[in-house]
């Protein structure tokens, strides 16, 4: 078999979720190639949260191999990577130092866009290194200048398929479930919970049930919310489905959804699973960089309303996204 090597500055939860469909594609376009995943001092989700789905497609992960930038010897001190050869590394990051560093690695051909990709050993077009898009198109500009194919559009993050079992004794198959994440990590970028609550209503009002999705640290929501939603479901309170992974349960529960909404957040990427509609609000941050192309996903914008506060987005706009759903 031949070898990829694939560098990146690490994965917390969205970085390890927008990346996923990229694993897909090193899988599909390079079959013949084991793939390596390198951090450098950073970690990744892809030896811990995810992965049970990491690891149908990563052979080997170097983990916090912690890059010697100034010449020594030794490229790692934790790694013997001088001794190991990659047909293809592609350096997903833009550090200079760090694509100096890794290029000592012994390979075939080295792909990278640091410095407008001039230490690439394929050129980089002008589309790649000036476009503002979002970071998995760039990832897959950088895969074309292997191996050009269009992206599988049509690509489905793996289910568990246990979790899914489980899921079908809650979610029945009578109703319309409808899933709202109104948490962020970030104040801003929280669009204010009375705002649910009224979306929520609106949605009950045409037979929608709704499953919240709250995240350790918006447990105050939850009173608030079973106080005005009293057929809600709120899966981290489901006792079978204790054992599973909480990540793996929201994105096998989007299966059952009619739609969700949520903020810029990392569980919004777990709902960006291709199985159900997505609409994504978004305040102060790049709504193009954070934001997958997906088929049915709609995004609304403070910038829509030349404003950086997601609060400025009203009720009727977020009312009329889920009407350009049906």
């Amino acid at each position: 078999m031949k070898s990829i090597l694939v560098f990146s500055n690490g994965e917390k939860i969205g970085d390890g979720i927008i990346k996923l469909p990229l694993l897909n594609e090193l899988k599909r376009r390079l079959p013949n190639h084991n793939l390596f995943w390198m951090t450098d001092q950073g970690s990744t989700v892809y030896t811990s949260t995810l992965k049970n789905i990491s690891c149908n497609y990563i052979h080997k992960i170097y983990e916090k191999v912690n890059l010697n930038y100034f010449f020594s010897n030794k490229i790692s001190n934790k790694y013997q990577l001088e001794k190991e050869f990659f047909d293809i590394i592609l350096d997903t990051q833009k550090s200079v130092f760090r694509t100096l560093t890794l290029k000592r690695i012994k390979h075939k051909t080295f792909i990278s866009g640091s410095a407008s990709g001039i230490f690439s050993d394929i050129r980089l077009n002008k589309n790649i290194r000036n476009a503002k898009k979002y970071y998995l198109e760039y990832l897959y500009d950088l895969l074309d200048l292997i191996l050009k194919k269009e992206v599988d559009k049509n690509f489905k993050f793996p289910i568990n398929k246990n979790i899914e079992v489980n899921l079908r004794k809650i979610f029945s198959e009578n109703h319309n479930y409808v899933g709202i994440a109104p948490g962020a990590g970030e104040e801003n970028k929280i669009w204010p919970l009375n705002n649910y609550i009224e979306i929520g209503k609106y949605l009950e009002s045409k037979d929608n049930i709704i499953v919240f999705y709250l995240g350790p640290n918006e447990k105050d929501y939850e009173k608030i919310l079973k106080q005005n939603f009293q057929n809600a479901i709120f899966l981290e309170n489901e006792k079978s489905l204790d054992s599973f992974n909480n990540i793996e349960i929201i994105m096998a529960s989007t299966k059952f959804l009619k739609f969700a909404i949520s903020n810029d957040s990392g569980v919004s990427h777990m709902l960006s699973t291709n199985y159900c509609p997505l609409i994504k609000l978004f305040g102060p941050k790049d709504s193009v960089k954070f934001t997958p192309k997906l088929k049915n996903l709609i995004t609304v914008s403070s910038s829509e309303l030349n404003s950086d506060k997601i609060e400025d987005i009203s009720i009727s706009r977020v009312i009329k996204a889920i009407e350009d759903l049906d």
